[in-house]
């Protein structure tokens, strides 16, 4: 267990917690007023913003609708393109992760989830830069999309958005507590920002309009990105997965396979160190099954030693987010 997770579950940390829940809450709350009044100012761009972003901390499938969201954009005949903060990269600043052209930039530099969704997409410029404001007038000068598609962008205020979606994980807002004491970035009742909310995992209210439904793959895929059926996948299988919620996608897969005979979670965005790979070698499964987000930082020679499949999953959007796409950008 890393520190972090040790001080999130230790109860004579509790105290510590609370009373840093109460000042960041006392802060976002001072810095969203700010913007309110208009102390802050926000900057538009030319092109069309729309925003994906949550009130929680990981695991709520934000990426997955962004991917949504660039398909949707293909669809309409739309040029996309995406601009996220990069979390977890070892660059700084402004870089291009890809162009029109393809991937310009390797994972580690680009960040996983960026990377993940330039390689899904070729020819769709995805950069990544803390500022997002000097990111969208980079895109729009270089690129000239119709569409930028801001992710993680709920909390980053400065970039004017023409629709903003905010992604709930349900089981994340029943106990309403901020970090570091719960999982929430701020309170619930700043939803009322978005022009949409969307309900993701369990829990989220049942046969509801808003909800945005997850589907796995019936295919994996190795680390060359050959197809196969996952019913022919035989033997004992491990599930390993370095995401915000492990165990959503744990389950999921077990739904719709068999039970697995080891499953490990590793922290979101992990970059598998020798102690991490070590605990995937340290297990004995004829094969293993992960996230494409966990499949492109692993050495293909590893991913072939031991047998590592990735499975794809796809959205649904949700019919009144369909509604307003269709009324800001048709």
């Amino acid at each position: 267990m890393s520190l972090v997770s040790h001080l999130h579950t230790a109860p004579w940390f509790l105290p510590f917690r609370v009373l840093l829940s109460i000042k960041y809450g006392i802060l976002i709350s001072l810095r969203n007023r700010a913007y309110d009044l208009g102390f802050f100012k926000t900057e538009r761009v030319k092109t069309l913003v729309v925003s994906v972003g949550n009130i929680s901390a990981g695991g709520s499938g934000k990426t997955i609708l962004v991917q949504a969201l660039v398909q949707h954009f293909f669809s309409q005949g739309k040029r996309p393109a995406v601009l996220s903060r990069g979390y977890g990269r070892s660059s700084k600043g402004l870089l291009v992760v890809a162009d029109n052209r393809g991937l310009k930039s390797m994972v580690n530099d680009a960040g996983d989830e960026p990377f993940l969704i330039a390689k899904n997409f070729p020819g769709v410029p995805v950069l990544v830069s803390e500022n997002r404001v000097r990111g969208a007038q980079y895109l729009e000068s270089k690129f000239s999309p119709d569409v930028i598609i801001l992710d993680d962008g709920f909390q980053h205020r400065r970039l004017h958005r023409d629709l903003d979606i905010v992604i709930v994980d349900f089981n994340k807002t029943q106990k309403p507590r901020l970090l570091p004491w719960g999982f929430l970035r701020e309170s619930t009742g700043n939803m009322a920002r978005a022009d949409v909310v969307v309900f993701s995992k369990k829990g989220c209210r049942e046969n509801h309009e808003n909800n945005l439904t997850f589907e796995l793959d019936n295919v994996v895929k190795n680390h060359l990105g050959n197809d196969h059926p996952l019913a022919s996948l035989k033997g004992s299988f491990g599930l390993f997965a370095g995401i915000g919620n492990p165990e959503h996608f744990f389950t999921q897969l077990e739904d719709i396979h068999q039970s697995a005979e080891v499953k490990i979670s590793f922290p979101d965005h992990a970059q598998y160190t020798a102690s991490q790979l070590a605990e995937i070698e340290n297990n004995i499964c004829d094969y293993w099954i992960t996230t494409q987000k966990d499949i492109i930082k692993l050495d293909p020679e590893f991913c072939e030693k031991y047998n590592i499949f990735f499975i794809g999953v796809k959205a649904s959007l949700p019919k009144p987010l369909i509604n307003h796409l269709k009324q800001h950008f048709n």
